[in-house]
């Protein structure tokens, strides 16, 4: 499949990952020149018509969601039987990666992370779908740390059943709402108890419930409660627990009603808010204390007649009906006391119709709280009609660059989603301008890793790297670019240059110098014209490739021995699908290896390589080593005091 152009467009390089249902690839779109991941249907399922309509579906609905937290669908289609999805490439860790290696996570990133998936979801459900599958293997995240949401895989229109015809839930066992699990339908609030088993994993490290068997796991969430999870990390808040177990309430009624309503909690708990209106309080100083003892009972002592009748002696005074059936007349002091309680009644009658009327027609005095609507990914005007429908007013609205929405979107707010605020008050936005311009730089005269570093470093890419001959620049080193230097074009844009091969005389001498003397020193019996014939049909062998390795120093992870290399390789010769592979070792005693195969004449692929401590780096092409270096940990020095 490597190698692959889909589309005629989409290239496939090397698979990434795979599931029960698709394989997920690495890929380039060749007409953007980016990155992308292609997920492709397995080819033993393409002739199921219940598989290959839910993965449609799947491309459909997940397209229709253009939001910030949510891994953009760029295109979908079927070609030659293979059905296929081009998405958004994050090559970054994924939650469930996260988890093992890190976990328990800091409550900071737990907070981001509900965040982002709150806010994916509220969109997502707004749009009648459902997620059905949310779990950290599917939370991703970008380079500067914003966690998306993706596979939309098992999504559909709200209400759709749970289960697929064989009777088999879908969703991942250890995540699955219990409403799932029974078959029933999932709806919003089956995210949100996922949501719940994924923020668990990630401040405890273990999952809710494990098993044997998926069915075994299922039956546990159906029918158990999990551990506190502050009995596993003592660390947590009691707020941050509330809003997990909360999520994962058995009885769906008893969960958030909303992603929104989710995130209003988060918010509060990432404020250090009390969550006094949902449940959760911190207990008061005057709590602690001590009570007056009181006479403890005999243990086992049986209630005795003359407890009811203590009780039956300090009821409220008999009803006038029963009064009526006494025969002693009522008493001149209970009048004077009923009539005082009737006109204490009617006087805090008086005081809330009072306040009722002001609240009415006076609705200043009392200020009214609203929550704020989410409107990012929204166009402006929609925008400003949830806003307005809230009871609030449109503040400054400022306009900036972004390639993550649309020119006319809402890409930012304050005050953000979720949060309380009194009615009438400004809510600001940032609409998205649309796709930033940038100058076009000149990389004539480098060699190619250097120009895709600089244009890199502008906001461009390289594009197509056309290999000619040229009388006077040296080989390997770029001579034409379109589009030329100083040109407005946008962000993203690809460049594509000519690369020299040097100059076309020294390229034919040593074609003359390889080609055998017209009187070779043989006997006469000897065959000169087998010789002739077997040169003739001999392949044409590839030059040894260019190689460019440069430490990548803004990689600043939290252990300082890790270190990130972009390893640049330019296959150079006329020989088509060469096969050239990018092999590492470090520190820690990994061996690692990626293949760039096949390769074309004139194509370069850049491999990043993450290691621990001293690394040698080593490329072989048609396996022979055409490359080590070994890159030594610099040292530390301290400055001297002056």
């Amino acid at each position: 499949m490597e190698g692959t152009l889909i589309a005629e467009r989409y290239r496939v390089d090397h698979l990434i990952g795979e599931g029960g249902v698709a394989l997920v690839y690495r890929g380039t779109d060749t007409t953007l020149d980016r990155r992308v991941a292609i997920k492709i249907l397995r080819p033993e399922l393409s002739d199921r018509e219940d598989v290959v309509a839910r993965f449609r579906r799947e491309a459909h609905a997940a397209a229709k969601l253009n939001h910030p937290n949510v891994v953009q669908i760029y295109d979908t289609g079927v070609e030659e039987g293979r059905y296929y999805i081009v998405m958004e490439f994050l090559p970054e860790l994924n939650l469930k990666e996260i988890i093992k290696r890190y976990a328990p996570l800091p409550l900071d990133k737990v907070i981001e992370v509900g965040t982002a998936c709150c806010e994916a979801l509220s969109f997502a459900h707004r749009q009648g779908l459902v997620h059905r599958d949310v779990k950290p293997a599917n939370v991703l995240f970008t380079d500067d740390g914003r966690a998306k949401l993706s596979d939309f895989g098992i999504a559909a229109a709200a209400g759709e059943a749970g289960m697929t015809e064989d009777g088999k839930v879908l969703g991942s066992a250890h995540y699955i709402s219990p409403e799932q699990a029974q078959g029933a339908p999932a709806g919003p609030l089956s995210d949100i108890y996922s949501l719940g088993v994924t923020l668990y994993e990630a401040v405890t490290g273990r999952l809710p419930f494990d098993g044997e068997t998926a069915a075994d796991i299922a039956a546990r969430h159906l029918r158990e409660t999990p551990s506190s999870p502050r009995s596993l990390n003592p660390d947590i808040p009691p707020a941050a627990e509330y809003i997990i177990t909360k999520a994962m309430s058995r009885d769906p009624q008893r969960r958030y009603r909303s992603a929104d309503e989710m995130l209003t909690d988060i918010r509060k708990l990432e404020r250090g808010v009390d969550l006094d209106q949902t449940g959760v309080l911190r207990p008061a100083p005057e709590a602690t204390v001590a009570l007056p003892r009181t006479a403890e009972p005999s243990p086992r002592r049986q209630p005795d007649y003359d407890d009811y009748a203590q009780y039956e002696e300090t009821e409220v005074p008999p009803s006038p009906r029963r009064r009526r059936r006494e025969e002693e007349p009522q008493s001149t002091a209970s009048a004077v006391l009923a009539g005082v309680g009737i006109g204490l009644l009617a006087l805090l009658v008086i005081i809330a119709v009072v306040w009722l009327v002001r609240a009415a027609f006076y609705p200043g005095v009392t200020p009214t709280m609203v929550e704020v609507p989410n409107v990012m990914g929204l166009t402006e005007q929609q925008a400003r009609d949830d806003i307005e429908e809230r009871g609030l007013v449109i503040g400054q609205v400022d306009h900036e660059y972004s390639d993550l929405q649309p020119a006319g979107r809402v890409i930012d707010q304050t005050p953000a989603p979720g949060q309380t605020v009194q009615s009438g008050a400004s809510v600001d936005l940032i609409v998205a301008r649309g796709t930033e311009t940038v100058s076009v730089i000149s990389v004539l005269g480098m060699g190619v890793s250097r120009a895709q570093s600089l244009l890199e470093a502008e906001g461009l890419t390289l594009g197509e790297v056309t290999e000619q001959f040229h009388a006077t620049e040296p080989a390997g080193m770029i001579f034409d670019q379109e589009p030329s230097a100083g040109t407005r074009v946008d962000k993203g844009t690809a460049i594509h240059v000519s690369v020299s091969k040097g100059p076309e005389e020294e390229e034919e001498e040593a074609d003359q110098e390889d080609q055998e003397p017209e009187e070779p020193e043989q006997p006469p019996d000897e065959t000169v014209e087998g010789d002739e014939e077997e040169t003739d049909t001999e392949p044409l062998k590839a030059l040894d490739p260019f190689v460019d390795v440069e430490e990548d120093t803004s990689y600043k992870p939290d252990d300082p021995r890790l270190r990130l290399f972009n390893v640049s390789v330019m296959a150079k010769g006329e020989a088509p699908d060469q096969q050239v592979e990018v092999r590492w070792r470090d520190e820690s005693g990994s061996e690692l290896m990626q293949s760039l195969t096949p390769m074309q004449p004139g194509e370069t692929k850049t491999v990043e390589v993450r290691a621990e401590g001293t690394v040698t780096v080593e490329v072989h092409h048609e396996d022979k080593m055409v490359y080590s270096e070994t890159f030594q940990v610099p040292e530390q020095t301290e400055e001297q005091p002056q």
